[in-house]
């Protein structure tokens, strides 16, 4: 006897279909941490079965990853376009606050997916976290780029580089208590001219030139 207690699928190409188990993916990682999403869940949420999940993406870890690369992507993305829009004549600090506006933005999009990892990192995917480090140098060398830094030896930093670092760092603690209090949206200026101050004073602190101030 047929069974009739499934709902029906929508007939979909195979790349359609992988659209939408990624679509419902990303909704399900930015509003719950790793450890608490299903892949039964994401398959209902995208009309699919769990077996064309794992064969899409090889199961949970996969398509976590495949969300973690996409919103890195379109993150750095948005931040390129939105500093190549200003002109390069544009402010060195204006830069600065443009490119940090712009992840703001996308915090506040996602909050719990982009605090989770951050809050507990033993409950994170070893190779999101290896692609999350790629993309700090990538956002690094951007930061480079807007500063008009040379580009360091990795195997001989120089003093702005960890500056760079440290600002990334102070960015994302700045943005995890943001995120606890909601994601206020009246406290992204001072959010702003935080991070831009803290890359200054530690700029001004190795004896680095900058124009942010």
């Amino acid at each position: 006897m047929a069974r009739t207690d499934r709902s029906p699928r929508r007939r979909l190409d195979p790349a359609q279909r992988r659209d939408a188990i990624l679509d419902a993916a990303r909704e399900a990682f930015a509003t719950a941490p790793y450890a608490a999403v299903g892949v039964a869940g994401i398959a209902a949420a995208a009309g699919a079965s769990e077996a064309l999940v794992h064969r899409y993406f090889t199961g949970k870890s996969g398509l976590y990853l495949a969300v973690v690369a996409e919103g890195i992507d379109e993150l750095l993305t948005r931040q390129v376009a939105a500093d190549t829009a200003l002109g390069a004549r544009a402010a060195v600090r204006l830069r600065l606050a443009t490119s940090i506006e712009v992840y703001l933005e996308v915090i506040s999009n996602s909050p719990v997916g982009w605090a989770a990892p951050l809050q507990d990192t033993r409950s994170d995917v070893p190779a999101a976290a290896d692609l999350r480090a790629r993309a700090r140098e990538r956002y690094v060398d951007l930061l480079r780029g807007i500063l008009g830094l040379a580009a360091d030896q990795p195997r001989d930093p120089a003093p702005s580089d960890h500056a760079l670092h440290g600002h990334l760092g102070f960015l994302d603690a700045a943005c995890l208590s943001w995120v606890a209090a909601g994601c206020p949206p009246e406290q992204r200026t001072a959010l702003v001219a935080m991070a831009v101050a803290a890359l200054a004073g530690a700029l001004d602190a190795v004896g680095t030139p900058h124009a942010l101030t």
